[in-house]
């Protein structure tokens, strides 16, 4: 029985907007949350995903409380540079950047982060001592070809935690359960933004998928805080809702 609507994004926008208006909720630019459940299943029997935390890039930044951080970038081709450039990255350099940090030119501590793109990786290692801890590594994901991505990740990121919840006396919760929350922007940005930054967080939370299909994220739901009772379920292909997407066929069926 399907009885709990699904929202297109926009409307649920739309729906906070009128609720947090200065002549009801008095918060017109109040901060976007999202809550997601996933499905832990491993795809082996009796066996589950562990809880995880994700660093997702939001590819369209808002104020949320927390400075941004400053990045460094290394990139042989122009159009890495450029990319990583256009992406908020405060230096960037290929091999003369390298030579410049090498004789102190640069001096490192000034960047939060060092990221690199797979080309340059090499030329590095005479850094080795000099970057110590903030030598990129694939392991780390300071290293890659998606400049944009990475550049936004470690500039202004979100640092995304995957809980299960504890189990309490007398009873146990079910492993294949977890959740998370995160915030996706603001209500007076375009609806445009805040989407790409929601698109975002579930493409990053797929990566961390024991499967091939999109079983993993099961539920999504838009809110503010806990002044509105009401999160607005939302709706997208990369949500595994077979009820609803079963809802919407026998819907297609009846009308054809």
């Amino acid at each position: 029985n399907f009885t709990e609507p699904r929202w297109p994004l926009t409307d649920a926008l739309s729906f906070l907007r009128e609720h947090y208006h200065p002549s009801m909720l008095n918060d017109s630019n109040a901060i976007v949350r999202v809550k997601l459940e996933f499905d832990m299943k491993s795809g082996k029997q009796g066996r589950f995903v562990d809880a995880f935390n994700k660093m997702v890039p939001m590819m369209n930044g808002f104020e949320r409380g927390v400075s941004e951080k400053t990045v460094l970038v290394f990139a042989k081709s122009a159009e890495a540079a450029e990319t990583a450039t256009q992406a908020g990255a405060k230096k960037v350099g290929g091999t003369e950047l390298i030579d410049d940090i090498a004789k102190g030119k640069v001096d490192i501590i000034d960047f939060d982060y060092v990221l690199a793109h797979e080309d340059i990786l090499l030329d590095l290692k005479p850094l080795i001592g000099i970057l110590r801890d903030q030598f990129p590594k694939k392991t780390l994901g300071t290293v890659g070809t998606d400049m944009a991505k990475l550049v936004k990740t470690f500039s202004n990121g979100q640092y995304v935690e995957v809980e299960k919840p504890s189990d309490v006396i007398g009873y146990n919760n079910d492993p294949s359960y977890a959740r998370c929350e995160a915030m996706i922007g603001r209500l007076q940005m375009e609806d445009k933004l805040i989407e790409e930054n929601f698109i975002s967080l579930l493409q990053n939370m797929m990566e961390a998928s024991p499967k091939k299909n999109t079983g993993f994220i099961t539920k999504a739901e838009i809110f503010v805080d806990e002044r509105l009772k009401k999160k607005m379920r939302v709706h997208h292909d990369l949500i595994h809702d077979p009820l609803y997407t079963n809802y919407l066929k026998t819907k297609q069926a009846a009308t054809a």
